[in-house]
């Protein structure tokens, strides 16, 4: 009975584990995963977002997460929460300054730099970039 209350109560705190929401800190944890869009103090950020809503699907086959750095604000994909600090954080790691677009690769490097952002260059940077090639083959 007692390794039966012991299994149930294990059960229990692995299924409660589960269901808590991740909290992203950094970019770090997207290395060799995914790639990154990220956009820095546009002008219209509703704007934005709302293109980047409109293109779900491309950007899911092309495994990106974007975020949207408007102020304190940051607006994103990433189906988690972000941590406090995130915004610093990523500022600070990209040297972020001005209305600028940046293009991540899987390996965690920048690959583009735009001065606005242009789906259409984007989709191409990566569409080009070798892992995407391999994907769209496989």
């Amino acid at each position: 009975m007692k390794y039966l209350i012991f299994l149930f109560a294990l059960l229990i705190s692995v299924a409660v584990q589960s269901q808590e929401e991740t909290v992203l800190y950094d970019l770090a944890s997207f290395k060799w995963k995914s790639r990154i869009i990220l956009v820095n103090e546009p002008s219209s950020p509703a704007q934005i977002v709302a293109l980047l809503e409109s293109e779900a699907a491309a950007i899911q086959e092309r495994d990106v997460f974007w975020f949207v750095i408007a102020g304190s604000d940051v607006q994103t994909n990433y189906p988690g929460s972000l941590a406090a600090n995130f915004r610093e954080g990523v500022v600070q790691d990209y040297t972020l300054a001005g209305r600028k677009t940046l293009l991540i690769g899987k390996d965690g490097g920048l690959k583009q730099q735009f001065d606005l952002i242009d789906l259409n260059s984007l989709f191409a940077a990566i569409d080009s970039m070798p892992m995407r090639q391999q994907e769209m083959r496989d």
